[in-house]
């Protein structure tokens, strides 16, 4: 049997740690401090997670791969908001609930391009009226036939209606807004 005998030293034989943390400037003052040849910095842009291997060492002298920094950014409240709406399907209520509760980092815009205030949208979206209408042509002859059936749908509200928004906020802590 092998013993490791280093619990018994006055220090440890060589420095090995573990940084776990969601601040960019502790990672990256972490890893610049403890950085030698051969350290690594791998990046997961999909989960905003990034891991330094500061003893990674070199194809040479390979490292013991002990001594790490890990980086995973969380997430701020009105990104999550953002990302829990986008693509889903919402009732009329909730919509115009939605925008309310995020007036503060949403900015609608109207058909020509011209900036609506999140809570005039909201207040738009509330009120809308939807008018559908469905016309159909038949015509039977001996030898043909012929059908056409034609479908409108409108949506009016008397307010200035948005057809699109704008959502401006921190997305990660320690980002700039985007």
């Amino acid at each position: 049997r092998i013993h490791d005998l280093e619990k018994f030293n006055l220090n440890r034989f060589r420095f090995r740690g573990s940084l776990s943390t969601a601040s960019i400037d502790d990672f990256t003052r972490y890893s610049k401090d403890l950085a030698d040849e051969g350290t690594r910095c791998f990046i997961d842009a999909d989960n905003m997670r990034a891991v330094s291997v500061l003893n990674l060492g070199t194809i040479d002298e390979p490292g013991h791969a002990d001594n790490t920094a890990t980086l995973k950014l969380k997430k701020t409240a009105p990104f999550s908001a953002l990302l829990s709406v986008n693509g889903e399907r919402n009732s009329q209520k909730s919509l115009a609930e939605w925008i309310e509760d995020w007036a503060d980092y949403l900015v609608g815009f109207d058909a020509n391009g011209d900036a609506i205030q999140a809570t005039k949208a909201a207040a738009a979206i509330r009120k809308i009226t939807i008018e559908a209408n469905q016309t159909a042509d038949f015509e039977d002859n001996d030898f043909s036939g012929k059908r056409s059936l034609m479908e409108s749908v409108e949506a009016k509200t008397k307010d200035i209606m948005p057809v699109a928004f704008e959502f401006k906020c921190v997305p990660f802590e320690g980002l700039k807004e985007r």
